[in-house]
């Protein structure tokens, strides 16, 4: 897997691009408290967070059987392991990944129910999965000076998500989302973070590991307070969000599968969902952002590298 994606740079992030003929809609803030999971390593770019798997109704707990790939289930002496998974982030100029026909069809867009795949492109965002197998063959279409690449390593419990920021400290943004009764939706931030919650379980007695993700908007960042007269912790504040449920997406990936998430054209609609999660069009050239999902094996030595 290492040598799979040995090709790909290390790399930046995306800042915001903003028009003001969208109307401000308002917000709907749920507070999420933050849990620090113990992982088995420090994971820049993945916040962890609690409780939103009820959200998305996913069982909770991992698989029991054994996995033959290494993903969470059952260890000889009864241990559950965590289901990992390796994430790169990928920016490019706008349209080498998400413009390129011939890297599309080296990938299974049916992968996603087909409801979800056209709601995701009314928003600005396209997925499809593909066996590692076909990733030199994406990689050589996209291997030009300007592209670079972030890696992160995200390990769950199974009973917990993880929040992959794709752009940080937007100082004011507006985003017109398209939802399941195709009505159209505006809506304003300050001083936030983009990015999707990420959640993982195994699927009982397969090797395969199910991958869900939602657009979510984070405002504010945790605070913890101390008094100078007490010892420790007398208060704490959570970062408050935002998601877009009707965007949730999830696919199946089998051990030898990636899944790839990439804006559809962000030129076309500059508030969608898509265009400002993952592209920044501020930057000469405009740049794109593609998401890459990679199962790792629990104990592997990649999945607990920093």
């Amino acid at each position: 897997m290492e040598k799979m994606m040995a090709p790909l740079r290390s790399s930046g992030s995306a800042a915001s691009g903003l028009e003001g003929r969208a109307r401000r809609g308002s917000r709907r803030v749920g507070v999420a408290a933050v849990l620090l999971v113990g992982l088995a390593s420090a994971l820049p770019g993945c916040q962890v967070w609690n409780s939103w798997l009820d959200m998305l109704k996913l069982p909770t707990g991992s698989a029991k059987s054994k996995s033959p790939a290494g993903h969470a289930g059952e260890t000889a002496k009864g241990a559950v392991n965590s289901p990992t998974i390796i994430v790169y982030k990928i920016s490019a100029p706008v349209g080498t990944f998400s413009g390129n026909d011939k890297v599309w069809q080296q990938l299974n867009e049916d992968a996603l129910d087909s409801k979800t795949s056209v709601l995701m492109a009314q928003n600005g965002l396209r997925a499809g999965t593909g066996p590692l197998s076909r990733w030199p063959a994406i990689h050589n279409l996209i291997d030009i000076p300007a592209a670079t690449t972030e890696k992160f390593v995200c390990e769950t419990n199974g009973d917990s998500s993880l929040n992959v920021v794709t752009r940080a400290g937007i100082p004011d943004q507006i985003v017109v989302s398209i939802d399941r009764d195709l009505e159209q939706r505006g809506r304003a931030f300050e001083h936030c973070d983009d990015g999707f919650r990420l959640a993982m379980r195994s699927v009982r007695n397969k090797p395969d590991l199910v991958v869900q993700l939602e657009p979510v908007v984070t405002l504010g960042t945790v605070t913890v307070v101390r008094s100078n007269t007490s010892l420790g912790v007398t208060g704490t504040q959570a970062p408050a969000e935002e998601g877009f449920p009707d965007l949730r997406m999830a696919a199946t990936l089998q051990p030898d599968q990636f899944l790839v998430l990439a804006p559809t054209s962000p030129n076309d609609n500059s508030f969608s969902v898509g265009s400002l999660w993952l592209s920044d069009p501020d930057k000469v050239p405009a740049m794109e952002t593609v998401l890459v999902f990679v199962p790792a094996a629990s104990g592997a030595p990649e999945a607990k590298s920093k």
